[in-house]
């Protein structure tokens, strides 16, 4: 049996590494080496998964940690061994792979990091507190009204149709102004390549 390699979306944090492993997998085993994160597993579809990536920079392979159980995806967190500035890399030499993403759902850049952000719940890929949630009662919160048939929708009334003539005339003078600036624009050219030495 062939063991293919999945995708990682990998995200940041000043202090560690988020990575989800696209795989669903059985049984996971994850490796984390000062320098190194390893791991693999048995797909669900029979398929066998491994990697073995030699990373940026140093981990604290005692802190860092998993979770295969919260979502779809085994999940790890990276404890960087020196917290500080971001990588902005995650392999060894600043070194590309086809297989490693960046997560930019999951993604925060430096100045945008909350001074007290939780980063046990893996960069909040934990959705626990959505448990019993009411949509409709979520949607009448935000001012939705019913979504029953669309019945909450009032208030769409008044429009103004001859604001519509408006954007119409605009369009117009804005496609008139166009054709004079190509045109302009050609005789630039035309004086530019009569003034460069070639």
């Amino acid at each position: 049996m062939t063991t293919q390699i999945p995708t990682i979306k990998w995200a940041e944090r000043p202090e560690c590494i988020y990575i989800a492993i696209e795989a669903e997998v059985e049984s996971p085993v994850v490796k984390f080496e000062s320098n190194k994160v390893s791991f693999e597993g048995k797909g669900k579809n029979g398929k066998q998964y491994a990697f073995s990536y030699d990373l940026f920079k140093e981990i604290d392979a005692d802190k860092s940690s998993t979770d295969f159980k919260t979502g779809r995806y085994p999940r790890l967190k990276l404890v960087k061994k020196d917290a500080g500035p971001y990588w902005n890399f995650l392999l060894k030499d600043k070194k590309k792979d086809k297989f490693v993403e960046t997560d930019w759902t999951l993604w925060k850049d430096e100045d945008e990091v909350e001074e007290n952000e939780d980063t046990s719940k893996f960069g909040n890929f934990d959705m626990g507190g959505m448990g019993g949630m009411d949509m409709q009662q979520m949607m009448q919160g935000m001012g939705m009204g019913g979504m029953g048939g669309m019945g909450g929708m009032g208030g769409m009334g008044g429009m103004n149709y001859s604001d519509m003539d408006d954007m119409e005339d605009l369009e117009d003078k804005e496609g008139e102004e166009g054709e004079e600036g190509d045109k302009k624009n050609t005789e630039e050219t035309e004086e530019t390549k009569l003034n460069s030495v070639d």
